[in-house]
């Protein structure tokens, strides 16, 4: 691979200059040009370019695939502390650039690790059951054996006395290898005990880094949110040659930013220029995964489209607004066709030049435009406890459009029985809006829950396990989200509360 730029240490700094050398040198595994490279992963070769002379670092995402690519292609895969290194060299420059982009991906890094140790020692945990399982079974066969040769010796101990010191061999040694079974058994269960307390720990840590990660995101888009209100505006010095229109939205549109006064009219005007496609996956699965900034649009039958949300993704753009498309998915008053988007990839450090700020203040200062789903809750993930008891709004998007409790949760149709927290744990997977709740997978403190068989609603999920809980939890569906906790609280914002056996409506449904 032939490379324009060279790396100047003296302007991009050490850090950078490290990266983009060790990156240099992963590229040349790949045995194509950069022009060939830059087809094959959906970046554009300006933007390749500047990660190889180490103006831009590039995402994490990146980084691995550059890694895997080069292992397929040259056969022979490079040393786990090989691989570290370079992992470690880009999160050094990432902390130089962006200390706030640094410290959310080293939570990202430490839950991926932990996810990995979670899953790890949950599959070890899977096959010490099966190990005990078979262990069992082979002792429980020896004891059955053992029991017919006791039956059998005391009845015939006196007709056949010639036999009997056979017999006490054969005796003593189903014994000997009974009581060896007896002992891996018993070392079966410790391991098992030991490995499910890590699989245990492993889990609460994956919880716990969970929580900080999201509470850091939401941090950031609060801060941002506070920054759009307040019309602040980074100082650095932006520029935008004038785009160039893209047909489809694989390929979509970038722009490299510099900075002058006009440049939020610019911003909008390559938005506005793209076609507007269905906020659908088959769309969103055309997209390259690289940052960027969108605007959806909202077209109901009979009435002007309204835009209603321009937001960014500092990572992978489809990713971000496939997250939004089911967090729309799970809300009244909203059809999924309804919903529409452009967008834009972004080349530069997007936390330093907040494209999409710029949008927004433009659109409003210049257009009167009202935005009604920015600055109102849309787009933030969620905040933890300190929020669940918030008073929202009126005009707040939970309030607008509160969660759809008769969402159809995929279901098999079978009948099947499950751990209170494995099912907790399944409807969280089928939500496509928060469910938060402090059951491990394994709460044996109930008893089991028997699904029935067809369709199985989001409201049904919540009934089935409140009663499979009993009157110390309460399941609280709120306007935005729903929570599992041992409490009894009330909740300004409730829709909906689960007890045992009760179900209670609120009046602000």
């Amino acid at each position: 691979m032939v490379f324009q730029k060279d790396v100047d240490r003296a302007k991009v700094g050490p850090e950078r200059y490290e990266l983009a050398v060790v990156l240099r040198d992963l590229a040349q595994r790949l045995g194509v040009s950069l022009s060939r490279y830059a087809v094959r992963v959906s970046w554009d070769r300006s933007t390749l370019s500047r990660f190889f002379s180490g103006a831009l670092v590039p995402p994490a995402e990146f980084v691995e695939q550059l890694l895997e690519d080069g292992d397929r292609e040259t056969g022979t895969e490079l040393t786990p502390a090989a691989k570290d290194l370079v992992r470690k060299l880009h999160r050094t420059a990432l902390h130089a650039m962006s200390p706030a982009s640094g410290a959310l991906q080293d939570l990202r890094d430490q839950l991926a690790k932990a996810d990995r140790e979670s899953r790890h020692f949950q599959q070890e945990a899977r096959l010490l059951r099966e190990v005990i399982r078979r262990a069992q079974e082979q002792l429980d066969e020896q004891q059955f054996r053992i029991r017919q040769l006791e039956n059998a010796g005391a009845a015939e101990r006196l007709a056949h006395r010639v036999e009997l010191g056979q017999r006490s061999e054969d005796f003593e040694s189903m014994r000997t290898e009974r009581d060896a079974l007896r002992e891996s058994l018993t070392r079966y269960k410790a391991e098992l005990e030991e490995a499910q307390r890590r699989a245990n720990e492993a889990e609460l840590r994956c919880a716990s880094l969970e929580r900080q990660l999201e509470t850091a995101e939401t941090r950031a888009e609060e801060d941002e949110a506070q920054a759009e209100a307040t019309g602040t505006v980074s100082p650095r010095t932006l520029h935008a040659p004038t785009p160039t229109t893209q047909t489809t939205v694989g390929d979509g549109v970038s722009l490299h930013l510099g900075f002058d006064a006009a440049l939020g009219a610019r911003l909008w005007r390559a938005l506005d220029e793209q076609a507007q496609v269905p906020l659908a996956e088959e769309e969103l699965r055309k997209m390259a995964l690289r940052p960027g900034i969108f605007q959806l649009i909202r077209k109901v039958p009979y009435l002007s489209p309204e835009l209603v949300y321009v937001g960014k993704s500092d990572q992978a753009l489809p990713n971000r607004l496939d997250a939004l498309r089911r967090k729309i998915l799970g809300r009244r008053g909203i059809l999924p066709e309804e919903m529409y988007f452009t967008c834009m990839y972004i080349e530069d450090d997007m936390s330093a030049v907040a494209p999409e700020r710029l949008v927004i203040r433009y659109l409003k200062e210049e257009h009167g435009a009202q935005l009604p789903w920015n600055l109102n809750g849309f787009g933030f993930k969620d905040g933890g406890r300190q929020r669940d008891r918030s008073e929202l709004a009126p005009g707040h998007f939970d309030m607008v459009h509160p969660i759809d409790l008769d969402w159809a949760l995929r279901n098999d149709g079978m009948r099947r029985t499950w751990s209170p927290g494995d099912f907790a744990n399944f409807i969280k997977a089928g939500l496509p809006y928060g469910f938060r709740h402090k059951l491990e997978p394994k709460y044996v403190e109930a008893a089991p829950l028997v699904v029935p068989e067809g369709p199985l609603s989001a409201d049904g999920a919540f009934r089935l396990l409140a009663r499979g809980l009993g009157d110390a939890w309460q399941i609280s569906a709120l306007k935005g989200h729903v929570l599992l906790y041992k409490e009894h609280t009330q909740y300004p914002n409730a829709v909906r509360y689960y007890r045992g056996e009760s179900v209670q409506n609120t009046w602000s449904q």
